[in-house]
């Protein structure tokens, strides 16, 4: 399957409607068609431009089902965003992909993000391993509170993160209710492969982790300006986070959609390696074609940005 390397070759492939629909189809049925209903395989377009099966007649378009499901926006726009959003580095916001692709307005440039967050993350995919280092964080809007375990008006985050050396292989975040041992442990089960080594501070909420499988490294703060230096990487990771979040976005992110903003980050920095903004283009297409519609009602609306 054919990737574009770079925006010259984007613009080449994807120039046309039917040059969008086309690559649709070709990563939706990569074995060719089978119709969903008789599971005949012979089939032609219609004067709609719909596959229509010869044997049963059932009538089916390109993005009936998928992430494109009765999208107002033509294909070449959907494509144009999707490939504004993985070639920018640090991301993009409602407002900046509104302005670069022209769109009509700010709340389909907003939907159309969420709608592509909801494609970064990929169903079964495997666990950290070896060194973990796992911590939590609280990341919040403009409410003001006070700091550490217990903040007021903050989502509380736990992160993940492998170590390799100095440096980092791949993080997990997640919204946690609370820093309880119940959600600390599920949070870690959910993520983290039995018989890793995993470092924590002496939160009581990781007593008792290393019954569960985990090799439990324990580093005891004795002032709370030691955090940073005891769990150096996944602080690190924290910190970036928050930046991000300011920088690309202000901060105004509710606490239903986190979880979708969280997943944009762990797939960003999980692919910060990667030389091809083609192939992050195409695995996220392949996800698009396999998930379900998602409509505006699905996605509370609770940030400004």
């Amino acid at each position: 399957m054919k990737i574009p390397e770079n925006q010259l070759e984007f613009e080449k492939m994807f120039a046309k409607e039917e040059q969008c629909l086309e690559y649709l189809y070709q990563v939706r049925f990569p074995e060719g068609y089978i119709c969903p209903k008789c599971e005949h395989s012979d089939y032609w377009y219609n004067s709609r431009g719909l596959i229509l099966c010869k044997k049963c007649k059932y009538e089916l378009s390109f993005t009936a089902g998928t992430i494109f499901h009765n999208a107002k926006l033509p294909m070449t726009t959907i494509f144009r965003a999707l490939w504004w959003v993985v070639a920018q580095k640090n991301g993009v916001s409602a407002v900046g992909l509104k302005r670069v692709l022209g769109l009509g307005s700010y709340r389909t440039a907003w939907l159309w993000l969420h709608k592509f967050r909801r494609l970064m993350v990929v169903p079964g995919r495997g666990k950290l391993s070896g060194i973990v280092e796992v911590d939590e964080t609280y990341v919040g809007g403009k409410k003001k509170g006070k700091r550490g375990r217990g903040a007021e008006g903050k989502v509380i985050v736990a992160i993940a993160i492998e170590v390799k050396g100095r440096a980092t292989g791949r993080v997990r975040m997640e919204v946690i209710p609370d820093t309880t041992k119940k959600s600390l442990f599920a949070f870690i089960r959910g993520n983290v492969d039995p018989g890793s080594k995993l470092v924590t501070d002496d939160w009581r909420g990781y007593k008792g982790i290393n019954l569960k499988g985990y090799d439990h490294q324990v580093e005891i703060m004795k002032v709370k300006s030691e955090a940073e230096e005891l769990l150096p990487h996944v602080h690190r990771v924290a910190s970036l986070l928050k930046r991000w979040l300011i920088g690309n976005h202000q901060n105004y992110i509710g606490v239903e959609n986190m979880k979708y903003y969280l997943d944009e980050y762990t797939f960003r920095y999980n692919r910060r390696t990667s030389k091809s903004r083609g192939l992050l283009f195409y695995r996220l297409i392949e996800q698009a074609v396999v998930h379900a519609p998602v409509r505006y009602d699905d996605i509370i609306y609770t940030s400004d940005n």
